[in-house]
């Protein structure tokens, strides 16, 4: 599939959802000549970053990360202005943008010539489509592939891989794992479920209790664990064009174990109406719920609302092998800046030790592979579930628009949730309709 391709498709689709936006050369020599004047780009960046003179980054972050009136952004400014001290003549300007807005803003300047020189994105595929349309400055530019590897975990760091190409550096990860009520677990005598069998059998013993089981975001989020855990992509994105397999062997088995859950009341009756973390939370830390689906943040969340809830968190239950859901944030190079090794200068810096205090505010954990998960970790340490979960956490799949892939596995839960479709009928249409969005955006 050609890169021109991808980007025609992908700017018709942002035309249409109101998404505002405004070659080869003819001979050898040109093209030496545009390489030449490339780096000679890249050398000036370089000299005038390393000789103090003038240069110039901007920064869009969500509108939490630089309010300087909170603890959060006032220890990520104070980085900055560190990182201006160590740099003299170097000026960096931060952005602001609500999570929702924060790619549709950075897409929309762009398209259009201009842009931050560098955004966060979540790892949820935002990079992927950005990449796709060109909007993405490419990673082998600044660093080998090896060299990345070796400094970030896996999951996160393929969350921006596109056509075999990384596009985004990986800031702080966390993934899905398993809360339970220890309250009621002892009352029932039941032991903290570690596989598959465990959980569904601890899931009929709380229903014959007459308690709820389990609750989650209302997405393909968490379920996209089960499918890694029989070893199954959900689409498969090593060819040339992303394949569907959701319903070969292995995925027909975890979308049965899935839909089975959900059959037997598995789900509590707030998952219908789970469409933000917080209904999660109240449904798990009022009793509701035994259990619940997510990740680190969760904590907190219950916290707030029931701080005398005895509760646990372990590792999500284990099928063929173990495996997890990744989430968090990366860092991202418009392909527009004037200064891309300044602007993967600036991100290593705040990816090393001395942006830890940034992510210590909320007890975030870096996808750096040296960071000191112990420290971090610190008065805190039934979270560190979640970093043993790190060498096994999978990346949701890195296809175009993958908003839309998550929102059509969503609505075949909830048909069965709502008993308007069985497993098979839903799987089936999901998997039509999941090839019908792949055919769409790769032509």
């Amino acid at each position: 599939m050609k890169r021109k391709k991808v980007t025609a498709v992908l700017m018709a689709a942002a035309m249409i959802l109101g998404t505002t936006a405004c070659g080869s050369s003819d001979s050898g020599q040109e093209n030496k000549k545009e390489e030449s004047t490339e780096n000679e780009k890249k050398e000036d960046s370089r000299e005038n970053s390393d000789k103090g003179d003038s240069a110039e980054i901007t920064l869009l972050m969500t509108n939490d990360w630089v309010d300087e009136s909170t603890d959060l952004g006032g220890e990520f400014t104070k980085t900055i202005r560190q990182y201006e001290e160590e740099h003299p003549g170097t000026k960096i300007t931060l952005q602001g943008a609500s999570q929702q807005d924060i790619k549709e803003s950075f897409q929309t300047a762009a398209l259009a010539g201009g842009g931050a020189d560098i955004v966060i994105m979540d790892n949820s595929g935002h990079a992927i489509d950005l990449a796709a349309m060109g909007l993405l400055y490419p990673l082998s530019e600044l660093a080998t592939p090896e060299d990345l590897v070796s400094q970030y975990q896996e999951g996160p760091l393929n969350s921006g891989k596109f056509q075999g190409e990384y596009y985004s550096v990986p800031w702080y990860m966390d993934c899905c794992g398993l809360y339970y009520n220890k309250e009621r677990l002892d009352e029932l005598g039941l032991s903290v479920p570690t596989n598959w069998e465990e959980l569904s059998g601890a899931l009929e013993k709380v229903k014959e209790a007459g308690y709820g089981g389990i609750i989650t975001y209302q997405s393909a989020y968490a379920f996209y664990s089960f499918f890694y855990q029989n070893e199954c992509p959900v689409i498969d994105t090593s060819g040339e064009t992303p394949s569907v397999v959701i319903d070969n062997e292995q995925g027909k088995e975890a979308w049965d174990y899935i839909c089975g859950m959900i059959e037997n009341g598995g789900l509590v009756e707030s998952f219908k109406e789970a469409t933000t973390w917080d209904k999660v939370y109240e449904s798990f830390a009022n009793g509701e719920a035994t259990f619940l689906l997510g990740g680190d943040w969760c904590a907190n969340g219950v916290d707030g609302i029931n701080p005398d809830l005895n509760y646990g968190i372990t590792t999500m239950v284990e099928g063929k092998t173990q495996a997890t859901v990744l989430g968090g944030w990366t860092w991202n190079i418009n392909a527009n800046s004037k200064n891309p090794e300044l602007a993967y200068d600036l991100i290593q810096y705040i990816n090393s030790e001395k942006g830890d205090p940034i992510l210590a505010v909320q007890g975030k954990i870096s996808a750096r592979k040296d960071f000191d998960y112990a420290k971090a970790l610190e008065g805190k340490e039934r979270l560190k579930v979640f970093t043993d979960e790190f060498p096994y956490t999978c990346a949701r799949p890195a296809v175009i628009n993958e908003k839309a892939i998550d929102e059509l596995i969503t609505n075949a839960i909830l048909e069965v949730d709502y008993g308007k479709a069985t497993a098979e009928e839903a799987l089936k249409s999901l998997t039509q309709k999941l090839n019908e969005n792949i055919a769409s955006n790769y032509k």
